[in-house]
């Protein structure tokens, strides 16, 4: 097997984030909402609900940010706000089902380039996904330990 080196790795993973975030914009434009916004629908879906607390800690923006783009997103009529029942001043915010088919989408498009790129890498791809993620938290545990 042919050794790669480290800038060749670096090159390719960076093209894969560009990629990404290309594919993000093309979605999130398509649906009339700004990149973040289509994030936090897809945390929504995973989570079932999430807090408007809870969506800018995902997104490392601030509340105010994000009071703005669930007003942006509730008026488009992707999201819904409902009473947090843990929380009297807070709210709790769930797909309607606008916002579902936007998920869905996202969804659908990123599951089948995934399973066509699996497929061609015999059914490797979980795997190696898995281990990328769990070195990309211990970096950035390995960071936050180093800044502090």
């Amino acid at each position: 097997m042919t050794q790669i080196d480290d800038a060749d790795l670096m090159t390719a993973f960076a093209a894969v984030v560009r990629a990404n975030a290309s594919l993000v914009g093309q979605l999130s434009a398509r649906a009339g909402i700004h990149e973040n916004a289509l994030r936090a629908l897809v945390l929504i879906s995973d989570t079932g609900y999430s807090t408007p607390t809870e969506v800018a800690g995902y997104l490392g923006l601030t509340s105010g940010a994000v009071t703005n783009m669930v007003d942006r997103i509730s008026t488009a009529g992707l999201v819904e706000r409902a009473p947090n029942p843990d929380d009297r001043r807070g709210s709790l915010l769930r797909l309607l089902p606008a916002g579902e088919a936007v998920v869905e989408d996202y969804r659908t498009r990123y599951g089948t380039m995934l399973r066509a790129v699996d497929g061609s890498h015999d059914g490797a791809l979980h795997e190696v996904l898995n281990a990328l993620a769990t070195s990309l938290y211990e970096q950035a545990a390995d960071a936050l330990g180093e800044r502090g």
